[in-house]
């Protein structure tokens, strides 16, 4: 069990340090994980590459040649200006905006309350419903870092007013 941890914190310590600061192990300690990698990597290129196979399939091919080659992944990634990041940090919007969306109906619930009501109104300055719950919800997107920053680089300024049509466009993306 010891092992297990100690293994594990390594581990830990290893990505992050080679994540923060591009710290690896020294080549020689890397040597037996590429030589398998690669023997597994070579080993579904076959499927990887063959046209006529499914999609499916190669797609499982895909996964196995990036579990083997990650670092080959993020070199692809970033020659072809990063489409998995984006994709990636597209995906996690999606689901922020989701969730944030759904703040907007549970709003309601809230101000059905007097007490909450008139708590909410003193903080936003506003008695008036719609303007009450857009200040609400500007609120909670202002608590989450990552969608806030994506939407100011990719949406530009958003006012409270122009929250939720933008929560509710984003939303509608498949993912």
């Amino acid at each position: 069990m010891a092992k297990f941890l100690i293994g594990l914190l390594l581990g830990i310590a290893l990505a992050f340090g080679y994540v923060r600061w591009g710290i690896s192990m020294p080549g020689i300690a890397q040597l037996p994980e590429k030589l398998r990698g690669n023997i597994v990597s070579t080993a579904v290129e076959g499927e990887l590459y063959d046209l006529d196979k499914p999609l499916e399939v190669r797609r499982r091919a895909l996964e196995v040649f990036f579990q083997n080659r990650a670092k080959f992944a993020g070199e692809v990634d970033a020659e072809f200006s990063h489409p998995f990041l984006n994709a990636l940090y597209l995906r996690r919007v999606i689901r922020e905006a989701r969730i944030l969306r759904g703040y907007w109906d549970a709003f309601d619930r809230i101000l059905e309350q007097p007490a909450l009501r008139a708590a909410m109104e003193k903080q936003h300055g506003t008695t008036d419903e719609t303007a009450l719950k857009q200040a609400m919800l500007f609120e909670k997107f202002t608590e989450e870092p990552f969608l806030a920053q994506w939407v100011a680089e990719h949406e530009g300024k958003v006012t409270p007013e122009g929250l939720l049509p933008l929560l509710v466009k984003l939303s509608a993306q498949p993912g």
